[in-house]
């Protein structure tokens, strides 16, 4: 990507899991003034020259009914019990056949709220300015996501095995990967760590 130009990206927010560990739908949990998936669609929707989808599954109506006003693209991954990898598939092939072309795709899960905004433009900014064509977050215990993919990689983002993140083609693809630290990213995957990190938001 040339230093010039300004790459049009998509972004696709997966959050299309049951919440099995957390005993209720993760994505319509509080966080500050919305819910968590209110935050990450914020978020995208602050990113410039950026289009904001959201692949919804388990729990689509409930979840729906909370984003449906917001100018964003919503995706109904039917399959999503298959795994995350048929979702990025699912999105991956439904952004393909938009109208509009993309130069990227930048990955990212609605349960990463502590992962701000300057976090997601320095993805968009080493993206511009590098020739590897996977910008990743450095999580400290793995590299993942949020992060960016070049568009000569949408076609094994579309064929993904169903039970395989983005995290499969980072490794792959190791040695073309452009990491970047994250102060905060940790995911929230029990109600623990959720009110773990609501005390520790309100303590700041």
């Amino acid at each position: 990507m040339s230093p010039q130009s300004k790459p049009k990206i998509a972004q696709l927010i997966l959050a299309a899991g049951s919440s099995s560990r957390m005993g209720r739908p993760k994505q319509i949990l509080p966080w500050k003034d919305t819910t968590l998936i209110g935050s990450a669609i914020e978020k995208s929707l602050l990113l410039k020259e950026v289009t904001t989808y959201v692949v919804l599954g388990a729990n689509y109506d409930l979840i729906y009914n909370e984003i449906k006003d917001l100018p964003i693209t919503v995706l109904n991954n039917v399959d999503w019990q298959l795994g995350m990898g048929s979702s990025i598939q699912y999105g991956i092939n439904w952004i393909q056949q938009d109208k509009l072309s993309y130069d990227a795709v930048l990955i990212s899960l609605v349960d990463q709220p502590l992962i701000e905004i300057s976090h997601f433009n320095d993805l968009i900014i080493t993206f511009k300015n590098t020739s590897n064509p996977i910008v990743a977050s450095d999580l400290g215990d793995r590299i993942g996501v949020p992060a960016l993919f070049d568009k000569s990689i949408f076609n094994e983002l579309a064929t993904l095995k169903e039970d395989f993140g983005a995290r499969h083609l980072i490794k792959k693809y190791k040695n073309q990967v452009t990491s970047i630290p994250v102060i905060e990213g940790a995911d929230i995957d029990t109600i623990e760590q959720y009110y773990d990190m609501i005390r520790d938001e309100s303590l700041k």
